[in-house]
């Protein structure tokens, strides 16, 4: 399908956004609210969460709105839906492809145009309101562990967003969302699209291309409106070292030491030490050791490596130590992980 055809198809009036903008425009007017659930028996869930939007679940987990089997997700904001505060154990991307719609938080309201995009991180309260019949919402639902699939090659990049993802695995204070504004810039609409379509598509190698296609995705947004991202909170500063440090394990996290660490930022090691702790929350070897083995469950499940050859990738020497320190965290030894994960 061209694109055109795409944003048509995303254009088009699904039965519970009729719904939804049916009762917004009936709530001005509560003598015509009477009927609202009889003409509308055969949706019984819509009827409910359009009048008591409390009853939808306030957190959601990943398998909740990701397949299982893939690593990300693209789904349509329903349009007049009420707004509900909520939070999900995932990233979030919301795309403005159309209209207007407000993002808020606990202390701000962020209005969204068309080719705004603001990426929010997991476990962040925010609602969404769309209440345009020209707003088309996308939202893009990304699983936390997929941060180690699709960039752990990319990591050593100083941007914005490599500071995000790798701050939101490790670091103890966060960033909550990064907006920006990309107005009219087609090409990373198309992008996008593309992952819609490849959706859509839905065969085996579907979730593998829309992770390549989400790789170059971020990189162009990088390239293209990095210098004009919008980051709350004003921590500017403070995340672009922590992010170098925490890359850095990241990218090296089967060698690195403590004083290599030193060294490389010009630190003292009893220093370093403190700001490791200071960033994460954990030591530098806790710290060392949940990378380790968050990389290793990301081989685990994405490679055919044998347990032994993943073990000496991710720095354990000692394939029994690799494997008592995975089962300490995951509960299950690596080959009973991938079997029940793969």
């Amino acid at each position: 399908m061209k694109y055109d055809d795409l944003i048509q198809e995303l254009n088009t009036w699904e039965y519970d956004e009729k719904i939804f903008r049916e009762y917004y425009f009936m709530e001005k007017i509560p003598k015509n609210i009477s009927g609202f659930a009889a003409r509308h028996s055969d949706h019984k869930k819509e009827v409910e969460w359009v009048q008591n939007p409390k009853k939808v679940n306030a957190h959601s987990r990943e398998d909740a709105f990701i397949p299982q089997g893939y690593n990300v997700s693209l789904v349509k904001h329903p349009r007049y839906f009420p707004l509900f505060y909520h939070e999900h154990d995932f990233f979030e991307i919301i795309y403005v492809l159309s209209g207007t719609c407000t993002n808020s938080f606990r202390d701000s309201t962020e209005k969204l145009t068309a080719g705004d995009l603001c990426l929010i991180a997991p476990d962040v309260r925010h609602g969404i309101l769309a209440v345009e019949d020209d707003s088309v919402i996308l939202n893009i639902l990304i699983r936390r562990s997929t941060f180690m699939d699709i960039f752990y090659n990319t990591v050593r990049d100083k941007t914005q967003i490599s500071g995000f993802f790798v701050g939101n695995l490790y670091s103890r204070e966060k960033i909550r969302y990064l907006l920006f504004r990309t107005k009219n810039d087609t090409v990373i609409r198309n992008y996008i699209l593309d992952i819609y379509r490849e959706q859509k598509t839905g065969d085996s190698f579907s979730d593998r291309i829309i992770c390549s296609i989400l790789t170059l995705f971020f990189v162009e947004l990088t390239r293209r409106h990095g210098k004009n991202v919008s980051i709350p909170d004003n921590r500017r500063e403070r995340t672009e070292q922590e992010s170098e440090m925490l890359a850095y394990m990241m990218g090296n996290c089967s060698t690195v030491t403590l004083n290599e660490l030193a060294e490389k930022f010009h630190f003292s090691v009893p220093y370093c030490s403190k700001l490791i702790k200071s960033i994460s929350g954990k030591t530098f070897s806790n710290l060392l050791t949940e990378i380790r083995l968050q990389h290793g469950e990301q081989l685990l499940l994405s490679s055919q490596l044998s347990v032994e050859d993943i073990s000496d990738r991710v720095g354990y020497k000692n394939p029994e130590s690799f494997i008592r320190a995975f089962r300490r965290l995951y509960n299950d030894t690596p080959s009973q992980y991938r079997r029940k994960n793969k």
